[in-house]
């Protein structure tokens, strides 16, 4: 019996030792996004932000990853409530360089930290891989986010090779506008970026502003044969019924060889976690088509 004693009250003492000697790992910072790209990497990081702006939107234009239950709505992204942002006492602000004007106020309340990743005149792929490192980095999720841009580089790579129907064939990713307009993304957007890692084509090859995009007349599709377009929600409710009636639509070569989808929501200014649902989305319809 003093043996058995001896021998638990050493092993409770090499317990307590390696308790103490083992590393102590900080809570990450409690931060306040206001900016959806950053917000859903952060979210993918592990560490999702206490409050961002616009929460009630964000089912409708991000929809993954998933907005936990308990982060607060700071208002609206054109006017941040920043009573309710000073209440919440955040460690940081992450912002984006189109809340430049707020800087000074928000400094006031925490520390601000901006992420510039797009309209920055060039594809935002690389931008969007440095942001989650940095993100990474402030959160202490350094290997997280080394494990997130991985993950989204096998992504590309498997969604391609499931949209094998599509490799030869371009593809055209449009909001409609009215019946009359379409926003066609191309070059500088994240779509362009995903589908060239993906080894697929855009059928765009028209200019686009800085945030990849062009606004244009119906009409300018109308150019490409055996495209496919896929047109994404949301869709404004007088748009497809006009369109059923209407003889130019009719005449596109997508909808004369019934290649048209609806395509799910993808936040078209988002970041690695945007990429990889519209990877996957994608090829979804490739198995579907290649059936």
């Amino acid at each position: 019996m003093p043996a058995a004693r001896s021998l638990s009250r050493r092993a409770f003492v090499a317990g307590l030792a390696a308790v103490a000697a083992a590393p102590v790992r900080a809570a990450p910072p409690r931060i306040a996004a206001l900016d959806y790209a950053v917000a859903s990497t952060m979210i993918a990081l592990g560490v999702p932000p206490i409050a961002i702006p616009s929460r009630p939107d964000w089912a409708t234009w991000v929809v993954e990853p998933a907005l936990p239950d308990e982060t607060v709505n700071l208002g609206s992204m054109r006017e941040v409530n920043f009573e309710v942002l000073q209440a919440l006492a955040p460690d940081r602000i992450f912002s984006s360089p189109y809340l430049e004007p707020l800087r000074p106020y928000l400094e006031r309340i925490a520390p601000v930290d901006s992420f510039n990743v797009h309209n920055t005149g060039k594809p935002p792929f690389e931008e969007i891989v440095a942001a989650t490192r940095r993100i990474g980095a402030i959160l202490s999720r350094e290997e997280a986010a080394e494990a997130l841009i991985a993950r989204a580089g096998r992504t590309f790579r498997e969604a391609g090779r499931r949209c094998a129907a599509y490799r030869d064939r371009p593809l055209f990713f449009v909001n409609f506008m009215d019946p009359y307009h379409v926003r066609v993304y191309g070059r500088n957007g994240i779509f362009q970026d995903a589908m060239d890692r993906m080894g697929l084509t855009n059928a765009w090859t028209g200019t686009t502003n800085g945030w990849g995009f062009a606004t244009v007349a119906i009409d300018e599709l109308a150019g490409v044969e055996d495209s496919h377009l896929f047109y994404l929600d949301p869709v404004p409710p007088d748009v497809l019924p006009s369109l059923a009636r209407s003889p130019l639509w009719q005449q596109m070569p997508f909808v004369r060889g019934n290649r048209i989808d609806r395509f799910p929501t993808v936040l078209m200014f988002g970041a690695l976690p945007a990429m990889m649902r519209f990877a996957g989305e994608l090829a979804a319809f490739g198995e579907r088509d290649a059936a």
